[in-house]
This record gives C-alpha cells, sequence and structure tokens, in this order.
C-alpha cells in the first residue's frame, strides 16, 4: 500500500505580492478551488499555512490600528466531492491544522474511496486574515503509477 499525498493550494495569489503592503484582500476572504484526487482511499487532510501568525505585519493592515478584524480570524471551510455532496461538516480552518504525529497522523480523517474524484474546497473568512497555505490529502493506492 503506497501513500500518496495530494497538494492543492489556496489564495496562492497572495504570494506574489511577497512583502508588499495589501490594502485590500476582500477578495480573497471567500472563494473556492477545485482540482483532482488520484485514485485510492481518502484517509484524511490537513492545512499547512505559509504564513505564520508571528510574521502578520499588522502595520500593513488596518492602517497600523490593532483592532479584532485585523488580528483575529475564523474561517469555515467546507470540501465537497463533484456531485455536490459533503466530504467534511462546514468547519474552521484549526480543525485542518496538523497535528503531532509526522505525515501519517495528526490529519482530519476522511474515509472515502477516490475514482480521480473532483473536490471543491471553500473557504469564507471573518476577520481581515486570509488564509494563505495548502491543503493536503493522504490517499492509500496500490496502483501508484507516480
Amino acid at each position: 500500500m503506497k501513500k500518496i499525498f495530494k497538494r492543492i493550494k489556496v489564495n496562492k495569489e497572495l504570494l506574489e505580492f511577497n512583502g508588499k503592503a495589501v490594502k485590500d484582500f476582500s477578495s480573497y476572504l471567500e472563494s473556492s478551488v477545485n482540482d483532482t484526487l488520484p485514485e485510492g482511499k481518502v484517509k484524511g487532510v490537513y492545512f499547512i499555512s505559509y504564513v505564520s501568525k508571528k510574521q502578520i505585519d499588522t502595520t500593513q493592515i488596518g492602517g497600523g490600528r490593532f483592532t479584532p478584524s485585523t488580528l483575529l480570524s475564523h474561517t469555515n471551510i467546507t470540501l465537497k466531492d463533484s456531485r455536490g455532496h459533503s466530504l467534511t461538516e462546514p468547519t474552521d480552518i484549526q480543525d485542518y491544522e496538523h497535528k503531532n504525529g509526522g505525515y501519517s497522523k495528526g490529519f482530519k480523517e476522511l474515509d472515502f474511496e477516490s475514482s480521480n474524484e473532483r473536490v471543491t474546497i471553500s473557504w469564507e473568512t471573518m476577520g481581515g486574515v486570509p488564509i494563505l497555505g495548502e491543503f493536503v490529502f493522504i490517499i492509500e493506492t496500490d496502483n501508484c503509477a507516480c
């Protein structure tokens, strides 16, 4: 049994700013991304943030004021298959953050078969800090052509 790690990036356009001030994050606070998972048994998913909460420069957000909308965010994540069926209940991004245990442990558990299943990851952020990172799906397969 081989494990495949399928990565799906969200808000990757923000990487292009690379230190430049972004005055309006509103277009990054709510959206979705689609991708196809390879064939196999999907065991779980976790989120890797490209931005540490310690790295957020509050002088570039909200005019330098420390307000709840610039320091606090809550992001609901929804995963659906190609038929629109929910793979998970809508939940906060923190539920997807990788816990201890290496690549094969510490993820949000899923349990479904994928035959090149198309998935949609949707997010809605309440607050001023958009998510930026990647979801990593863990898939077990017998016939890996990788």
